[in-house]
């Protein structure tokens, strides 16, 4: 296994799938890990009893990545996004589903 250097509080993530989320229709954020050093992004979305049905995580260059989700349920959702084993600020997040 390859040995990462990485600071995940140094990763800034923004978007409005961070606090909120709609039904069937396609959610976003961005987590920009460009001053992170070099790890591996992880994203996982739960929700009031199953895990999300669809989570795209798309590298768009610099080691800024786009994630997209679709929620089926309403409900309070958790967010969270790794970099590397090392939660980023703000993580886990709280997102509800009207």
């Amino acid at each position: 296994m390859p040995k990462f250097t990485s600071d995940a509080s140094k990763v800034v993530s923004r978007g409005p799938g961070l606090t909120k989320s709609f039904m069937g229709q396609k959610n976003l954020f961005t987590v920009d890990c460009s001053k992170a050093g070099t790890n591996m992004l992880m994203v996982g979305i739960h929700g009031p009893k199953t895990p999300c049905e669809e989570v795209y995580v798309k590298h768009t260059g610099n080691r800024v990545y786009n994630v997209t989700y679709t929620v089926r349920e309403k409900g309070e959702y958790i967010v969270i996004v790794k970099w590397g084993d090392e939660n980023i600020p703000g993580s886990p997040f709280r997102v509800s589903v009207p």
